[in-house]
């Protein structure tokens, strides 16, 4: 067994915050619970940090934080915190297992951290709908008055800001004991970082542009995928390979094996499986889960029309939650590698809405994933 018990328990909380003792993951017994304005950019990262607090991110660097009601069926929850700081896009968001600290990575090359304990006496106002005011005041010759109220915010800069990266980073994963960090940039440069210092412990620099990275349970193995997206055939480059982080160095090439560009990449909670997607605007986001002893291809699964974006395992490791350019959310049984649940709704194909993060909260009752509209979309399990 390359996994320890002990290791085990602590990846149990890789879905994101405050860990305690998980439901039963029901793949089927999601519903619709809430639709989130948010219409100033794409909402391109969400996080759970603990079991209701939500954050999300979007592609003009904003962050904010939502507290879910205990119930769905509730009016529909508004931000209550902003975090301020970033300059362009975001591209991931993590948070510690112990819930406590939020850590943000950026096209704006830097990474961010967030004491989420911490208060502020800062206030600021966010506007929830600003595409619909702009088509209403273009209507009514710019006279309209608002249709919604700016909503009042508590706005918190960063603790701290960590400027080690030259180019957007885009690979951005926490070990499941919250010891090691990884990130990754379109430089070719893989830092791995102290999370409790924040130092960087290790690096070293791959030919392509980091796609996506992900962290084992222990953190001493990663999966990084790279690309270099050319137009022409000829020029186009792409890998797959799991590095031992302590000696950086490839422990296994699986280039060959799947010869695509991953966009997504998840270890399940105990370390058995290794999950991959395929990203972009291909016709089938296929996804590829391998076993990690041995890295024998378990399953080769096919669903998503278009690229796949983001990869969440349950806490028990049994299913795959992902989210892609169709629209879609679907929710996957790992053993036999079938499709067993489908949230949202086909909004006409890629390029239409598109889902670019999908999170899982730590007691696995809410799901949540951000779309190209610039709405969070939320579901919640059944009683």
């Amino acid at each position: 067994m390359r996994w320890i018990l002990g290791r085990w328990i602590l990846g149990l909380v890789l879905c994101g915050g405050l860990a305690g003792p998980a439901s039963a993951f029901d793949p089927k017994g999601f519903a619709p619970a809430w639709e989130l304005p948010w219409q100033e950019d794409w909402v391109t990262a969400v996080a759970f940090a603990g079991p209701k607090r939500l954050v999300a991110g979007n592609e003009r660097g904003a962050i904010l934080l939502y507290e879910l009601p205990e119930k769905p069926g509730a009016e529909m929850p508004k931000p209550i915190r902003q975090f301020e700081g970033h300059t362009n896009g975001i591209t991931k968001l993590l948070v510690t297992p112990d819930g406590k600290w939020l850590l943000s990575a950026s096209k704006d090359k830097s990474i961010r951290l967030w004491n989420l304990e911490a208060t502020s006496t800062k206030k600021g106002q966010v506007i929830l709908d600003s595409k619909v005011r702009e088509r209403a005041a273009k209507k009514a010759g710019g006279k309209l008055p608002p249709l919604v109220p700016p909503v009042d915010v508590t706005v918190q800069p960063a603790d701290r800001t960590l400027s080690e990266h030259s180019e957007w980073i885009n690979g951005f994963a926490l070990s499941g004991d919250g010891s090691t960090l990884l990130s990754g940039d379109d430089a070719g440069n893989v830092l791995v970082w102290d999370r409790a210092t924040m130092t960087v412990r290790t690096r070293w620099k791959t030919k392509g542009w980091i796609f996506a990275i992900a962290a084992s349970p222990d953190g001493k193995q990663a999966v990084v995928t790279e690309r270099i997206p050319l137009v022409f055939d000829s020029g186009r480059y792409s890998a797959f390979k799991v590095w031992n982080i302590a000696k950086t160095e490839a422990e296994k090439d699986l280039t060959a094996v799947v010869k695509e560009s991953l966009e997504a990449a998840a270890y399940s909670p105990e370390g058995k499986f290794i999950a991959v997607g395929r990203g972009g605007e291909a016709e089938a986001g296929k996804i590829w889960i391998f076993d990690n002893d041995g890295f024998k291809k378990k399953h080769e699964m096919t669903g998503h029309l278009g690229g796949v974006n983001d990869l969440r395992f349950s806490a028990d490791g049994k299913h795959l939650i992902s989210c892609g350019r169709d629209t879609l959310v679907r929710i996957w049984n790992v053993a036999d590698g079938k499709q067993v649940s489908e949230l949202g709704k086909s909004r006409g194909g890629q390029f239409k809405d598109i889902l670019h993060s999908v999170a899982l909260s730590s007691d696995e009752r809410w799901i949540a994933a951000g779309d190209m509209a610039g709405m969070i979309q939320v579901w919640h399990a059944k009683p």
